[in-house]
């Protein structure tokens, strides 16, 4: 996201990437950079063109033509208006700027890509991978008629496209959607009558952040290797892998080296590149490949019927579908049949707290006096993109360019936005309002697991509590065995925890259960008091409420909303 500090808020100026205003900024960023033997990717936004001129400027500065550049600067404006909810022209001129582009760099930098399909946005928002590749397909396909609407022929806008497409932990269904697009994108490429542009298409893959947390973000490295791996597999062209501790706000030199060094790994240890087709001939992935291919193609079709991408993003519809798929997929990991290690399963609580990251406040002021004294007086309407790059040459800034560049002001067609998620948010927030008691009552909040019979009877539910609470920032401890009920009555009322976990097994809470629980919430009315399991007959669960049990956790208890129900009745709430 490059934004110009004069006509942004200061204080977000590189709040999504890195800020980029003037000639002199992007010879900064690629001081020590061979341009002419380095491939430069840049998603620029709605229109490219801005950044393009800046960059083919200080391209110039360094004695480097446009001709010898290589990667792309990409335009994506369905993206641009998916995550700013407008756009900045009219829907019907979605594509000129793109075009205007496209048509230059044709002429005079022919390795460089003007075409942008980013469908990572729809896996980082929670969509499945059938959504993904049949909204990334119906994405392309009204990008190559919006651009073919604009004199640029599918053959040339084809040969500068770049998808890219998210890529998730699921090993063998990530490696399958790669291959299924392939297949899809074939059959797109021959309807529109270019076959042999079937093999001009760009893949590029970004390791995608539903799956990544905040909370032990060390195993953000095991999620983005197997994330790799399954995207080189997978056949992928370019590979994006986020750094481990992206989620925070901003990466470190360190995780940024680790996440270069993935690459190498892959590369060069793994041998992942020295097989063209690792994945073929495998029974299962190949039906896997088909099967998803199937179930997008008739998705894509859905989106034809409804008038294409671009009509159907305007009624909400793809982002209804996705919503409803990534509320599944919270409710999955609320639930946790979807485990995601250091979150919901396997939690940390000797993780320190980590502060979020992001720009400072000092440095985005002083970067925005700097442009406002570099930049030079505002250019008139630029038409096209050689009087673009003469400005840019002449000191013009980004936000300037943009400005010239556009016959139109304010925004224009608002859309339902696409909300990125991240699957672990539940349970950080849990863990957060934990954090606000161990600094308001200087400890955890605890839970005693009072272990009922013997150990072969307690161990099982007792471990069970012990991860189901600590997902939640409690700290749990066990008791030893106790086989006499005034004894453990006795211990429940010596301990500070608020709550005490009963555990043991169905037929002891059958014997035992009212002879603790009654007497305990009769001398001790604001303990919480729980039972680990839940009887199949609900007579059995009305008669245990009656004595005293005040809820019960389980393999179907919706562990996020038992835990923010416990932490709401401790006093805390975010």
């Amino acid at each position: 996201r490059n934004e110009d500090p004069d006509t942004a808020e200061v204080g977000r100026v590189g709040v999504g990437g890195l800020s980029l205003a003037t000639v002199g900024d992007v010879e900064t960023a690629l001081a020590g950079v061979a341009l002419g033997c380095v491939p430069l990717w840049a998603q620029a936004g709605a229109d490219a063109r801005p950044l393009a001129a800046l960059v083919l400027a200080a391209a110039g500065r360094a004695g480097v033509p446009a001709e010898a550049l290589k990667g792309g600067i990409v335009a994506d404006p369905v993206a641009a208006w998916l995550i700013d909810g407008d756009l900045p022209v009219p829907r019907g001129e979605l594509w000129a700027g793109t075009a205007d582009w496209t048509r230059w760099a044709s002429r005079h930098a022919p390795g460089l890509r003007t075409v942008g399909v980013d469908s990572s946005l729809w896996a980082d928002a929670g969509a499945t991978a059938v959504q993904e590749l049949a909204f990334a397909l119906a994405t392309t396909v009204g990008a190559l008629r919006g651009l073919e609407a604009e004199g640029v022929p599918v053959s040339l806008a084809v040969s500068h496209l770049r998808v890219r497409l998210g890529v998730g932990t699921s090993f063998f269904t990530e490696i399958a959607k790669f291959r299924a697009f392939r297949l899809l994108w074939s059959r797109v490429v021959h309807a529109f009558g270019c076959t042999e542009a079937a093999g001009d298409l760009a893949l590029h893959a970004r390791t995608a952040a539903w799956s990544h947390s905040t909370l032990d973000p060390h195993v953000n490295l095991l999620r983005a290797t197997t994330s790799a791996g399954a995207a080189v597999i997978g056949g992928c062209d370019g590979l994006h892998i986020a750094p481990f501790d992206e989620t925070e706000g901003g990466a470190q030199a360190f995780s940024q080296r680790l996440a270069r060094n993935l690459h190498t790994l892959l590369a060069d240890e793994f041998l992942f590149t020295a097989t063209a087709d690792a994945a073929g001939g495998s029974w299962y992935l190949e039906a896997l490949t088909d099967d998803l291919a199937r179930q997008a193609w008739a998705l894509f079709q859905e989106t034809e019927r409804r008038g294409g991408m671009i009509a159907a993003l305007a009624s909400g519809w793809p982002q209804a579908c996705v919503e409803t798929a990534a509320d599944e997929k919270a409710k999955a990991v609320a639930l946790r049949r979807i485990g995601l290690v250091g979150v919901n399963v396997y939690p940390n609580l000797r993780e320190p707290p980590r502060e979020r990251k992001g720009p400072a406040p000092a440095w985005a002021a002083e970067r925005a006096a700097g442009v406002r004294t570099a930049r030079r007086e505002a250019p008139a309407l630029l038409c096209g993109f050689d009087a673009a790059l003469r400005a840019a040459r002449e000191g013009a800034t980004l936000g300037q360019l943009a400005g010239a560049l556009s016959r139109h002001s304010g925004r224009h067609d608002p859309v339902h936005r696409l909300i990125v998620r991240r699957g672990a948010e539940g349970f950080e927030r849990l863990r957060a309002m934990a954090e606000t008691y161990r600094a308001r009552e200087g400890r955890r909040p605890g839970v005693l697991l009072l272990r009922l019979g013997t150990a072969a009877q307690s161990k099982a539910r007792a471990d069970f509590s012990a991860g189901f609470f600590a997902a939640g920032g409690f700290e749990a401890v066990a008791s030893d065995p106790v086989a006499d009920d005034a004894a453990a009555v006795q211990l429940a009322m010596a301990t500070t925890a608020p709550v005490v976990v009963l555990c043991s097994s169905d037929e002891v809470y059958a014997q035992r259960l009212p002879a603790v629980a009654g007497p305990l919430k009769q001398a001790r009315p604001e303990l919480i008091v729980i039972l680990a399991g839940l009887p199949t007959d609900p007579s059995v669960v009305a008669r245990y409420r009656a004595a005293g049990v005040d809820d019960f956790i389980h393999l179907r208890a919706n562990a996020e909303a038992v835990l923010g129900s416990l932490l709401t009745r401790l006093g805390l709430h975010l």
